[in-house]
């Protein structure tokens, strides 16, 4: 089944990258990302860990939204979701879809307080991440939430549990975090 996440409200994209474009071009033929932003955007480990590690700081996750869906017997499970630090810095924005279909053959459950990554290291589970895109743009309202006024680089990729995608899921990352690599 594939699923279409319809980006962040309001989001204007300056760039988009499919995935498989990024992998077949080298740094010479594509300088459009900044090497340290290729890092984080192509990473395939937990983001919250990287960050955890990098900040030195507890990440936790704040819900802003959830919504359950049922269409044609499946159900899905919308998240929308703030990492953040101890001190309420926001690390980034995150917009999750969930099948249950598939959940429901999954030997462990994820924890809805924790964020997905955690989750996933926590139970020791093997996945594969298959990432989708890579765009850059800009947001009046994430811009404000991450109060830092300029372009966001987000990416949409899908997580795959024994040949089977349960969760598609859209990050923006707030443009402080590029600071850590200083």
């Amino acid at each position: 089944m594939k699923i279409h996440i319809h980006t962040f409200d309001l989001f204007h994209y300056l760039l988009i990258i499919p995935y498989k474009k990024i992998q077949k071009l080298n740094k010479q033929c594509y300088p459009k990302i900044p090497n340290k932003w290729q890092l984080i955007l192509t990473n395939e480990g937990s983001f919250t860990q990287i960050i955890k590690n990098l900040s030195g700081y507890k990440i936790n996750i704040k819900v802003v939204e959830k919504k359950n869906q049922t269409f044609n017997n499946i159900h899905k499970n919308i998240r929308c979701v703030w990492l953040e630090n101890c001190i309420y810095t926001k690390y980034l924005f995150a917009r999750s879809i969930w099948l249950f279909k598939y959940l429901e053959k999954i030997d462990y459950k994820i924890q809805n307080n924790l964020p997905i990554g955690n989750s996933l290291i926590n139970s020791q589970t093997d996945i594969y991440k298959h990432i989708h895109e890579i765009y850059y743009g800009y947001s009046n309202n994430l811009e404000k939430k991450f109060k830092i006024y300029q372009p966001i680089w987000g990416r949409k990729y899908t997580l795959y549990y024994k040949n089977k995608s349960f969760i598609t899921i859209q990050e923006f990352f707030s443009p402080s975090i590029i600071n850590f690599f200083s």
